[in-house]
């Protein structure tokens, strides 16, 4: 669980070359993952090992929602030369609906468990709750924690931009172009 989040911090400095908005997706981790022990706890699951290894794998997916809403209000900051409470406003605007979207459409993959029967529902029915709480919990903290320490954490423009990263976005674009 650890190591997962941390390996994706490292990731996303690397690429994002910036300490501040990876500090800020550092911080939505472990409080996403807090809100989803509190569901679990008043939902009655315990900690098992079906249930952490879906916190495990909600981890994964939890990063994603931190991740957009940073990344947009981090492009309107500092491409868009927008002030920042106006990007972090407009950020969460732009992303909010695909967010949601995308976070409800894995729990419905996810939530038919529940409402099966006999053995396989007392095997998985942890699992699939488990998953749900932390991709709710993780799209509250994107929507409403992310954008908030983003207004106090991204006042200072960034204007350093990742070499590779730069050399890949111009062949995609040559290609693009024909």
């Amino acid at each position: 669980l650890t190591s997962g989040g941390a390996l994706a911090i490292l990731i996303l400095l690397l690429f994002l070359m910036d300490w501040r908005p990876t500090l800020i997706v550092a911080v939505s981790i472990p409080v996403s993952v807090v809100v989803a022990f509190v569901c679990m706890y008043f939902s009655g699951i315990t900690l098992n090992v079906m249930s952490l290894s879906g916190l495990a794998l909600g981890v994964g997916m939890l990063v994603d929602n931190s991740i957009v809403t940073i990344e947009n209000i981090y492009r309107l900051r500092n491409e868009e030369n927008m002030p920042i409470l106006h990007a972090c406003i407009l950020g969460v605007q732009q992303v909010g609906g695909s967010l949601f979207s995308s976070t409800l459409t894995t729990i419905c993959v996810f939530l038919p468990i529940v409402f099966l029967q006999g053995m396989t529902r007392q095997l998985f029915q942890d699992i699939a709750l488990t998953i749900a709480f932390s991709l709710l919990a993780s799209l509250l903290v994107a929507l409403t924690l992310v954008p908030a320490m983003g207004a106090k954490l991204l006042k200072k423009r960034s204007r350093s931009r990742h070499p590779i990263l730069t050399l890949v976005q111009k062949c995609y674009c040559a290609i693009l172009k024909g």
